[in-house]
């Protein structure tokens, strides 16, 4: 589907990245993917620069047979090994919804050849199959919590692959289906003269080592390699990550009438998806060019669509037996979710009934009911089925939704509160996106809870308005919308601090055997702490220094290693607990010994000290790690890093 993103602009400047040049100093055409990797479905969209009005939305997908879609399931199958032996219901994932459905063989072409891949994705998968990978986005961030149902879970995995693995997986069929569709849009010869860059979104909520997988999925899957190959910083950022709401924030405020918001404004934008629901708050600190600077840090739970679905399957064993519901034959029960789906989750609103508290007159007025098919199952009056189908009321599916529409609410009112804790001015206007965020009924709720107080915003397109808030960002190169972020945790290191009777406790105190000192161990410097405004053009220093023994030392060099601690409440404990956890090792390239200064302590020791710096730069997907030495220009070499 072809978008004109000239039409969505409405006077906020989009400023655009210089174009590269070959080694003839031929301008090279720029082409922008976009990739809104999601935990229940994905989308990919993308443009070119000498026409960047104009953007697609990939809409048709391998195994599609039903109409157009703006996204394309985020369900991976690999081929069953040979049977051995029985399998345990550990291995086989859950037989609840997510593998109970059916999907018609598909009339279409496939361009991406699931035989060449080795595997089937996205509409390929037959939703019957309990075989079949879902919510594989959530295994890449394990600090995330995530409820019982969700498959698969590691021990679901295929012999050999790691969650890594299989997401690099996933994003290889999309990037390869989405380079035939280029060509066949613009041609094999075209795309060979142009440089094809990807922007991928991540959760705001998500942890330093779940993006930094992210990355490394997204570059073995050949994202932002190029035509020459090379890593995603060498080849000019060909791959960029940014987090979705951010992604949101692009599109959704130049999708809006230009007089809905004004310089000063505060706006919360809340992206409820099929899995999860994002909140970030932002203050709008210029229109021309569109600059924003967050004002509350971001927040986020499962509370997606997808908990609908779980609720109204147990809505319907609830009602009809779970005897029946298994016996249900797998059409059957297709049928029911895709009526579901169609006529009841997507088209259910609040009615005047609903307001006045009208739950007697259920059934009693137009479209007070549904009546949702359960072919197979026999007329029971008392459970409401009769002729293959089960009388469903308003106050039911209201049932269904008020919890998960609840937990929304609930992370709402929790951001709107820090806005106002900020002192940054009250929220002018919440923009809902997302496939959730599309839901009339969520609309109405939130609109409900507002009371007039604050606006509710839709913007068109919603439910991909992640991936077209990508494109923007791409466009634009290095010309972000979002100037400034709030730290999500404490950053800090663990050390030995010199023993202070007036500070520490007796019993605290070790002997340091290389210093010839008294000191507390277990001590912990915060350098970025929870809230600190981050920006992409500023790297934020951390002064360090290193004693060495001269018998630790092998050969004229040595290598630096620095651990990197984190902690997520709200106020950090200055020594190391519970709630401090190690993030990464941070390793150098070997240093030559004869730039560290050399000293001999009171024993005649000598040992060796260095004085050095780890600078962070802080982008809206990742953070960029550098280390130097005091004194010395540039840095000590390229640093390697290893979460935990």
């Amino acid at each position: 589907m072809t978008t004109s993103l000239r039409s969505s602009l409405h006077g906020l400047a989009l400023g655009q990245k210089p174009a590269p040049t070959d080694d003839d100093g031929e301008v090279l055409e720029r082409i922008i993917v976009g990739i809104d990797f999601g935990t229940t479905h994905s989308a990919v969209a993308w443009a070119q620069t000498s026409s960047p009005e104009e953007y697609e939305v990939i809409t048709h997908w391998p195994g599609q047979t039903s109409k157009d879609w703006g996204k394309v399931p985020s369900d991976i199958l690999y081929p069953a090994p040979p049977i051995s032996r029985a399998a345990s219901p550990n291995e086989v994932g859950s037989p609840k919804l997510s593998a109970s459905l059916s999907r018609p063989p598909s009339t279409g072409s496939e361009l991406v050849s699931s035989t060449a891949l080795g595997f089937k994705w996205g509409f390929e998968v037959p939703p019957t199959d309990p075989q079949k990978l879902s919510w594989i986005k959530i295994l890449l961030d394990p600090s995330q919590p995530r409820p019982t149902f969700v498959n698969p879970k590691r021990t679901t995995l295929p012999r050999g692959k790691k969650p890594v693995d299989v997401v690099t997986d996933y994003l290889t069929a999309l990037r390869q289906y989405t380079e035939q569709t280029l060509e066949r849009r613009l041609g094999r010869d075209l795309i060979s003269r142009s440089q094809v860059e990807y922007v991928l979104t991540v959760p705001a909520v998500w942890s330093d080592k779940a993006r930094q997988m992210t990355m490394e999925a997204a570059m073995r899957a050949g994202l932002g390699l190029g035509n020459g190959g090379g890593d995603a910083e060498g080849s000019g950022g060909l791959l960029k990550l940014i987090t979705e709401p951010e992604g949101a924030a692009e599109y959704a405020l130049r999708s809006i009438q230009p007089n809905s918001v004004k310089v000063g404004d505060c706006f919360v934008v809340c992206d409820a998806g099929g899995g999860t629901v994002d909140l970030i708050s932002y203050r709008i600190s210029s229109l021309v060019p569109l600059q924003l600077n967050e004002v509350a840090i971001g927040t986020g739970a499962l509370c997606g669509a997808v908990y609908l679905d779980r609720r109204f399957e147990d809505f319907i064993i609830t009602r009809i037996g779970k005897e029946q519901f298994e016996a249900m034959d797998h059409r059957a029960r297709f049928q029911m979710v895709q009526y579901w789906e169609t006529y009841v989750k997507r088209e259910f609103v609040l009615t005047d009934e609903d307001n006045d508290g009208g739950d007697d007159r259920e059934g009693q007025v137009e479209g007070g009911e549904f009546w949702v098919p359960v072919m197979g199952v026999p007329d029971d009056d008392d459970r409401g089925v009769k002729g293959g189908f089960l009388k469903v009321t308003r106050k039911d599916v209201r049932d269904i939704f008020e919890p998960v529409v609840s937990q929304v609410l609930e992370l709402i009112s929790k951001q709107v509160i820090e806005v106002l804790k900020s002192g940054k001015g009250p929220v002018a206007a919440i923009l809902l996106v997302g496939g959730f965020g599309s839901s009339e009924y969520l609309y109405q709720r939130i609109n409900k809870w507002g009371s007039g107080k604050i606006t509710i915003m839709q913007p068109r397109n919603a439910w991909t308005a992640v991936v077209r808030g990508a494109i923007i960002r791409g466009l634009q190169g290095d010309i972000a919308a979002v100037q400034s972020r709030l730290s999500r945790r404490y950053y800090g290191v663990v050390h030995d601090s010199k023993f202070d009777e007036t500070k520490h406790e007796e019993s605290e105190k070790k002997w340091h055997e290389l210093r010839c000192e008294w000191v507390v161990r277990n001590r912990i410097q915060w350098y970025i702490k929870r809230g600190d405004v981050t920006t992409e053009k500023k790297k934020i220093s951390f002064p360090f220094y290193r004693t060495v023994a001269e018998t630790d030392l092998i050969g004229d060099t040595h290598q630096l290693r620095t651990e990197l601690w984190v902690c997520d409440e709200e106020v950090a404990p200055d020594k190391r607990d519970s709630t401090v956890r190690k993030l990464c090792v941070m390793t150098s390239e070997p240093v030559p010994v004869k730039r560290f200064s050399k000293h001999k302590n009171g024993k005649g020791q000598v040992f060796y000290r260095v004085d050095y710096t780890l600078d962070m730069t802080v982008t809206s997907g990742i953070v960029v790690y550098e280390m130097s030495l005091e004194g010395e220009e540039g840095t000590v070499g390229r640093v390697t890093t290893k979460y935990e």
